[in-house]
């Protein structure tokens, strides 16, 4: 006995396509899309660890340094408020970055902004001075092995060399949280960044209070306070002077007295005091990273995107419903209304899923059209073989489904496949084109199968002596 593909339940199948319409009108009724940054305006990226530390680093630790590098990315363009942002690994040494526009009225994030927020390595060190010495270009000065000259250009005093220690006294990772306030006006800057240390860092920051490894003078400074240059990435962000205040804060009532008064200085706007405190906060990066691609998409040219994509996506269904409808007549005009179900379901799963909409995504539409056609199409030349081999309706539309069912199978599962591979290996653009196509897959079976199908099993009951098809 041999199981034909139409014994199910019309029931079942009539049940199922109303489920799947009703469903689909209602998510596309409250959901909204996501678009992409091609569709919406934004920023992207292509990074690339430094040569010269990548190859420093050892074979074993280049995988971990540049998933680390990946979250304290992703971090730092969270904390920024930059929403809906990207961030994935692209090769061994690469950094992909997506930064969609904000919405309206927000303005689009600078390319220059997410640069300096990104690329910014975070290496923080607390650094004890020595002396200065004048800045004489061409000439820095002279040190021994203990030693370091940094260059210190927004002294007050003007630009400056800084000798410090070659050892740093406290780093980056003794710092638990900073946080961007308006300066006083002790700071004399109108912009800082306040330190809140670990427990452990303010313990040691007391301990070099307390023994007098740094040494405080009179307020408002009498010339024999120490400074400690606050270095970033190599530049010097401020040098302050350890007061006495502090000091005898520190042997008084301990390393919890000191823990939040470490500021930076020398930031002329909220918004680079901010970009600097989320640098802090998010740790530094175990590689420089350099930028080797940069994209910049406006929100007009993403909204023409959009106008042209809906217009192709239109132009290519009504040709291809007016070429089915000329071509099968009837059964194509059934192809057409199931074809119409595929095109709503597959834009309320994208919406269900919360899928970002890219250009490439609506190229992945177009070709699930072809692909919804190309399902029926096989569909209806098996029956019309079985039409013309002398069966009735009801044998040719039965014979003709089981026989196209393992060629319309194998067809979506190559090309599920293909879709799977653009997805695990590619980045941005690509993956949205095979999410696209993935879910079209999986809808395309269900809408050629059932949909088609139950049409077709109405016109069964009829008993017709010939198909327009």
């Amino acid at each position: 006995m041999r199981m034909r593909l139409g014994s199910g339940s019309q029931g079942l199948r009539a049940a199922l396509i109303a489920i799947a319409f009703l469903g689909s009108v209602a998510v596309i009724a409250v959901e909204n899309p996501i678009l992409g940054l091609d569709l919406r305006g934004g920023v992207m990226l292509l990074l690339e660890a430094h040569p010269e530390d990548w190859e420093k680093l050892p074979i074993a630790d280049r995988r971990r340094a540049i998933e680390e590098a990946v979250r304290i990315i992703r971090l730092r363009v969270d904390q920024s408020g930059l929403t809906e942002t990207i961030v994935t690994q692209a090769g061994e040494n690469r950094i992909w970055v997506e930064i969609p526009c904000p919405a309206p009225p927000k303005p689009c994030t600078r390319p220059e902004e997410v640069r300096d927020l990104i690329e910014r390595r975070g290496f923080l060190e607390f650094r004890k001075v020595l002396r200065v010495e004048p800045y004489v270009e061409g000439e820095p000065p002279r040190t021994n092995p203990f030693e370091e000259a940094v260059y210190y250009p927004d002294s007050p005093e003007g630009p400056v060399y800084l000798i410090v220690e070659a050892t740093p006294l406290l780093t980056g990772d003794k710092i638990l949280n900073a946080r961007a306030e308006a300066g006083t006006f002790q700071s004399g800057s109108p912009f800082v960044v306040v330190l809140t240390f670990t427990e452990e860092g303010a313990r040691q920051f007391a301990e070099l209070l307390r023994t007098g490894k740094l040494k405080g003078g009179e307020v408002p400074g009498d010339g024999r306070g120490d400074q400690m240059a606050i270095i970033l990435d190599g530049r010097v962000q401020s040098a302050p002077t350890i007061d006495k205040t502090l000091v005898d804060a520190a042997r008084l009532q301990g390393w919890r007295a000191i823990r939040d008064t470490t500021q930076i200085t020398g930031l002329a706007t909220n918004e680079e005091a901010t970009r600097l405190a989320i640098v802090l906060r998010s740790g530094n990066l175990p590689v420089r990273l350099r930028t080797i691609l940069e994209e910049s998409i406006g929100p007009s040219l993403g909204q023409d995107s959009i106008r042209k994509g809906i217009f192709a996506s239109a132009l290519a269904g009504a040709l291809v419903l007016l070429f089915m409808v000329f071509y099968y007549r009837l059964a194509g005009l059934i192809a057409d209304l199931t074809l119409a179900l595929n095109l709503l379901m597959l834009i309320a799963a994208m919406m269900l899923l919360d899928a970002t909409w890219t250009l490439p995504g609506i190229a992945g539409l177009i070709l699930t059209i072809g692909m919804g056609v190309d399902s029926n199409v096989l569909i209806f030349e098996r029956v019309r073989e079985e039409l013309r081999s002398g069966k009735t309706v009801r044998a040719a539309i039965d014979f003709g489904y089981e026989r196209a069912l393992l060629t319309i199978v194998d067809a979506h599962v190559t090309t599920l496949i293909t879709a799977l591979i653009l997805f695990t290996f590619g980045t941005g653009p690509i993956k949205g084109f095979a999410t696209t196509l993935s879910i079209g897959i999986f809808i395309n079976l269900f809408t050629a199968l059932v949909g088609t199908r139950l049409a077709f099993d109405f016109l069964k009951e009829r008993q017709p002596r010939r198909l327009s098809i």
